[in-house]
């Protein structure tokens, strides 16, 4: 009898999961989920979602899709070094162990010269050593070796030293202590600390007013100078490099 009273509990079981589970009995049914064909969505936008009637008995959701894109920055690459136009019927080179720096110049090479007068004037091509752009550095191919020209907007407006063969045309060069300038220039030398305290920057101011806008430029260790150069404003007090724009 228990076992025959067991049975007909698991029968009556079976029966009710099977009734209720296949929308026999009269409660409320599982809402659908719906999906909708997406439309035509712009990059980066949303869609609205589609205006549907719904059935007071069968309440229905409605899945949109959206889309969305992301653009990559666009990466300009560095401009090569490159070289300057060809130049021909350069003669001989002119700069050499005798050649000298002054508030305008260098021997024949003027501030403010263009590019090739300037070659035609070092009788030598000069050679890029930084991307070429509204600033830029080249050194001369031919002649003495140490010798840096900054070109800015086409022209030249500054010499970098880097030899103790080529001085001013006082002798005031690589090697010379403080004083040595000092005493060779007096009240022309303006001094400035160099912003991390390891030296100064004597700065020749020509007494001329004609020649007001050009520096000679002599970087010390705070003993002695340690470079020299010489160029127009603003570029001769210049302490960062060539700047690129």
């Amino acid at each position: 009898m228990r076992n025959l009273l067991v049975g007909f509990l698991a029968i009556a079981t079976v029966v009710a999961v099977l009734f209720f589970g296949l929308g026999g009995g009269t409660g409320p049914q599982a809402p659908t989920v719906v999906a909708v064909p997406s439309t035509a969505v712009a990059p980066g936008t949303t869609a609205e979602p589609a205006a549907t009637e719904a059935d007071d008995a069968e309440p229905t959701l409605v899945a949109v899709t959206t889309t969305s894109s992301t653009v990559p920055a666009a990466t300009i690459p560095p401009k090569p070094i490159g070289t300057l136009p060809p130049i021909s019927d350069l003669g001989v080179a002119t700069l050499d162990a005798t050649s000298s720096v002054s508030t305008v110049g260098i021997d024949r090479i003027m501030f403010g010269m263009t590019v090739h007068d300037a070659q035609m004037a070092a009788g030598s091509r000069f050679t890029p050593v930084t991307p070429i752009g509204h600033c830029y550095l080249v050194t001369p191919d031919d002649g003495q070796a140490g010798l840096t020209f900054w070109v800015v907007a086409g022209t030249v407006e500054r010499v970098d030293v880097d030899t103790r063969t080529i001085t001013t045309r006082s002798g005031a060069g690589i090697g010379n202590t403080e004083d040595r300038i000092r005493e060779m220039f007096g009240e022309r030398i303006h001094t400035t600390p160099l912003p991390d305290g390891s030296g100064n920057l004597l700065a020749y101011v020509p007494k001329d007013v004609a020649d007001a806008t050009y520096r000679v430029m002599f970087l010390t260790n705070g003993v002695q100078v340690i470079r020299l150069w010489a160029g127009r404003l603003p570029w001769a007090e210049e302490l960062g490099g060539c700047p690129s724009s």
